[in-house]
């Protein structure tokens, strides 16, 4: 029964999740703004911090039951940008600069291959191994696009970096996916099954790509540019897109980059999502990077500490040397190539997501995979920022005040 106070509060608090996600985000704010304004440090290696304080590591005020309910956020933010990074792809430029590609191909299959290796070596289980290996092909979509929005960089440095991003996140899924199709048999034996899962999902991707692409181009002739309505049209039809690769189980990630690709090089590209898309984009990006590194716990060191050194060390081996191999043919020079290289050290929201997929359709897969993945997200994610900071530094390409 309800007394004549009921009106007050309640002692002690009962402080909700609206409350802890709202303090996460301010004190994710300040400390991203201190890092760049102090240390000159990149914002984003701030809000890595406070998402591991947050998280399970941490004061766990952001427990795994709640990451897992922000998924829909993260596929949202990680969509978002995986769009607009796509929208930068400009495959005419590959078709005049044949080297770019051998370039992206050389850095991607030397990441499979030397990390692929090194797992084996360190006795990590051949199927967890080759959906690792899948995995550390792609450098962090998000990280790319936040990083060069900070910096205002432009150049060839960047540009490639956008370029060789955006194909290895592909790979990347494509390749992942194929290889959880042998996971499919050794689980469920059933061949039809596992030859009809990966081409449902790839086919299916592409489809829907196809279509979001159509749409995009559709609405940007039927409206003006310039007007912000024709932005929130456009920004609900990425969001339907996202909620129908969920319900027909399809990869956003695909789904969302190859449908960015399709917009710029089927006409030339409005600027129309970029233009409009910044504090929103911001705020998404912020509550991407703390929620990636809340899903991490200190268990996961003993478990995959030792194989997570060894898939950064060989990781930032391959890329560094697939990309010198091609530097002078494609244009550039060796210090460019270096600063290119090491720009793709970034790891974050995409591999998690790529890792909640399998044990999504694989639940009792090996937890070693999460553990490798994750300490290998939170290193890249705390390091690799500075490392795209210092390369673009050393080529001339960071442009902030």
């Amino acid at each position: 029964m309800k007394s004549a106070f009921s009106f007050l509060p309640a002692w002690p608090f009962d402080l909700d999740g609206i409350f802890w996600a709202g303090l996460a985000l301010l004190v994710a704010g300040l400390c991203g703004e201190l890092c760049y304004r102090r240390w000159r440090l990149p914002r984003v290696s701030g809000y890595a911090v406070i998402g591991l304080i947050a998280g399970s590591a941490g004061f766990g005020v952001i427990d795994t039951e709640t990451s897992s309910a922000a998924r829909p956020l993260l596929d949202v933010a990680l969509g978002l940008l995986l769009f607009e990074l796509g929208s930068r792809l400009d495959l005419r430029w590959i078709r005049r600069n044949p080297w770019l590609i051998l370039s992206s191909i050389a850095e991607a299959t030397l990441t499979f291959v030397l990390v692929l290796v090194v797992l084996l070596f360190l006795h990590v289980s051949v199927m967890t191994a080759l959906v690792i290996a899948s995995i550390a092909m792609a450098t962090s979509p998000a990280m790319v696009i936040q990083l060069k929005t900070e910096l205002g960089a432009e150049g060839q440095v960047t540009q490639r970096l956008i370029t060789l991003t955006a194909l290895n996140s592909m790979y990347a899924v494509v390749v992942e996916k194929l290889a959880s199709s042998w996971l499919h048999q050794e689980i469920y034996g059933n061949v039809f099954a596992t030859v009809l899962q990966p081409l449902y999902l790839l086919v299916g991707s592409l489809v829907l790509a196809w279509l979001l692409a159509r749409a995009c181009l559709l609405f940007y002739r039927r409206l003006s540019p310039k007007d912000e309505h024709s932005f929130v049209a456009l920004f609900g039809l990425v969001l339907l897109a996202i909620a129908i690769a969920h319900m027909l189980r399809l990869s956003t990630i695909l789904s969302l980059l190859v449908a960015g690709i399709v917009v710029k090089n089927l006409e030339v590209r409005p600027q129309l999502w970029p233009q409009h898309f910044g504090t929103a984009g911001w705020l998404l990006t912020v509550i991407l990077f703390v929620l990636t590194l809340t899903s991490f716990e200190w268990h996961d060191i003993a478990t995959g500490g030792v194989a997570a050194v060894g898939l950064i060390v060989a990781r930032l081996a391959s890329k560094l040397v697939g990309v010198l191999i091609f530097a002078k043919p494609s244009g550039l020079e060796w210090k460019q190539g270096a600063a290119l290289g090491l720009s793709l050290s970034p790891m974050s929201a995409l591999a998690l997501l790529l890792v909640d997929d399998t044990y999504d359709l694989y639940p009792n897969f090996d937890p070693q995979l999460r553990a490798i993945v994750m300490c290998s997200i939170v290193v890249l994610q705390l390091v690799g920022p500075w490392l795209v900071y210092r390369s673009l530094a050393v080529v001339g390409e960071r442009r902030e005040s």
